[in-house]
């Protein structure tokens, strides 16, 4: 949508609501574009802020209206940054949530009219007036719904603030569950990390996993070691950072090679690894190259790898094509400036994918789940409609 046809989606009562939320959302993608905006959780927390105000200054008519606006919104920010999975999943618990109470609401509705339809054939049988045929009966059931629904959406547009607040409540529950998402996952750690353990960990740019630790730590006096992978060359310096963290909280920290993954593994009680993304079977996308080794490694020698991802990360996506989903970075990491004649093609990947086999469990803020239970746990926060929110399927 171009800044032109914004003033048609927001109260022309309130021009400066205009050009702030024509602003807030042209500098949000453009921050998007340039990946200015990183992590999961930053990303996530500001498109809700976002939306919050897109939703206060927003005009219509009825309830459709009013979703599809929130799925035009939702469009424009997965096409500015199509790996930035944030934007559209907490776009659509809020659309499933819309959706639930309009579904609400027209059970209520349906229900009473039902409720009226019953006394007046009531009335229609003490002798009132003739009893409607049974064929004519049938089809005023097939049209019913129809017509329940239409005056549904006629009466909803009168009291749009009911809609209006219904969203934005929903929209501060999301805000206050993912700030408190690592509470409901460092709860669980307790009971996972046994004393005088091994563990290694790939992601050490994962905030949720150094908590995971530190929380096993402090609660649960317990006492192991922490293999960290170098991640090179991308991930180094957050490897150093992480094991730093961990050492002030007197937990045995060693930062290790990847070349040297193999050869330990076979003293490693359990893989703990950070997601970005989480798809609908099982699979999901980390915000480090290598992990997708570390985890096949470690199904060989019968390993346990643990997922730690919030309720906010898990995607109704399907990978069809992983290759879309991997981000590739710049060779100046790998190789140092070379002369522009001589010609030389790397490859750089900066995120990877870990099919679902090769994980064993996910640790969520509600729970512990197999990979093969997630498009469960997805279909309780999603709706099919808002899988895509551009309408193809893909």
């Amino acid at each position: 949508m171009s800044a032109q046809s914004m003033p048609s989606l927001v109260s022309n009562n309130h021009p400066t609501a205009v050009t702030e939320i024509e602003v807030s959302i042209d500098s949000f993608i453009a921050k998007l574009k340039r990946k200015q905006i990183s992590g999961s959780y930053i990303i996530a927390l500001e498109t809700l802020q976002l939306l919050k105000r897109f939703i206060s200054a927003v005009r219509w008519s009825n309830v459709n209206e009013l979703i599809a606006q929130i799925r035009e919104l939702g469009n424009r920010l997965e096409k500015a940054n199509p790996t930035a999975f944030g934007c559209g999943n907490v776009i659509k618990r809020i659309l499933a949530v819309l959706r639930d109470e309009i579904e609400e609401d027209m059970r209520e509705t349906m229900a009473g009219q039902g409720n009226n339809d019953t006394n007046n054939n009531t009335n229609n049988n003490n002798g009132l007036t003739p009893a409607e045929p049974l064929i004519s009966s049938m089809f005023n059931l097939l049209q019913k719904p129809e017509q329940n629904s239409q005056d549904f959406y006629e009466s909803r547009a009168k009291t749009k603030t009911d809609f209006r607040q219904v969203v934005i409540q929903a929209i501060k529950d999301l805000i206050d569950e993912i700030k408190n998402i690592d509470d409901g996952i460092q709860q669980i750690a307790v009971d996972l990390i046994h004393d005088h353990e091994i563990l290694l960990t790939p992601t050490p740019e994962s905030k949720t996993v150094l908590k995971f630790l530190i929380r096993a730590r402090e609660r649960a006096n317990r006492t192991f070691t922490v293999l960290v992978t170098e991640g090179f060359p991308n991930n180094t310096q957050n490897a150093h950072d992480f094991a730093k963290k961990l050492a002030e909280h007197d937990i045995e920290t060693i930062i290790i090679p990847d070349s040297a993954v193999f050869a330990l593994m076979s003293r490693v009680g359990k893989v703990i690894i950070g997601t970005k993304t989480v798809f609908i079977n099982g699979g999901s996308i980390v915000s480090s190259a290598g992990v997708s080794s570390v985890c096949e490694c470690a199904r060989e020698f019968k390993t346990p790898v643990f997922a730690v991802a919030g309720l906010y990360k898990l995607s109704p996506l399907y990978p069809f094509n992983v290759e879309k989903f991997v981000e590739f970075g710049g060779s100046q990491h790998i190789l140092p400036r070379m002369d522009p004649r001589n010609r030389l093609d790397t490859i750089n990947k900066i995120t990877d994918y870990v099919p679902p086999e090769n994980i064993d469990i996910y640790i969520t803020n509600i729970g512990g789940f197999a990979p093969s239970f997630i498009y469960r746990i997805a279909w309780d926060n999603y709706k099919q409609i808002d899988v895509h929110l551009d309408g193809k399927q893909k």
